[in-house]
């Protein structure tokens, strides 16, 4: 599965903060790409306007998680709705946004959706680890038959 994250959306939808633009954008940016990694997903967190040259663009990292910044002229929205269009498979995508609009859009070519909160639950969700099947053996089988035994007789008595 790929992601496309309505950056912006994403934010807003999560951080009543007075930190500038800049830090909440680097703060999610680190926050996504270490979950990412973590569960070797990958995908494209797209923000409104041009990429400032003092910011950090993200493709320095190892990291799954590209970060995207719309061309000028076309809004975050446009550009994940181009992604999908132009996707060779596009029910393999994934756009993350709470704006009905482009939910709505981007369903109807072809890519899931899913809400702020669903991704970001699913994101911190820790993998379970397979819990092994006991397997008993002819040892303790045999002990634990001779437990019974002797209770049994003890009872009998």
């Amino acid at each position: 599965m790929y992601y496309l994250i309505d950056g912006y959306n994403l934010i807003f939808s999560l951080i009543e903060s007075k930190e500038s633009l800049q830090a909440l954008r680097q703060k999610i940016i680190h926050a996504i790409q270490k979950h990412f990694a973590r569960r070797k997903v990958s995908g494209t967190l797209v923000f409104d306007g041009a990429h400032r040259r003092d910011e950090e663009s993200g493709l320095s990292y190892r990291s799954p998680l590209v970060i995207a910044y719309a061309p000028k002229g076309q809004s975050a929205d446009e550009y994940i709705v181009e992604r999908v269009q132009v996707a060779p498979h596009p029910k393999q995508i994934t756009v993350v946004t709470n704006d009905r609009a482009l939910a709505r859009h981007a369903k109807s070519a072809g890519a899931k959706v899913q809400s702020n909160e669903e991704f970001l639950t699913w994101l911190k969700k820790r993998k379970k680890k397979p819990t092994p099947e006991a397997v008993d053996t002819r040892q303790n089988i045999d002990r634990l038959l001779k437990i019974f035994e002797e209770r049994l007789k003890n009872e009998d008595s």
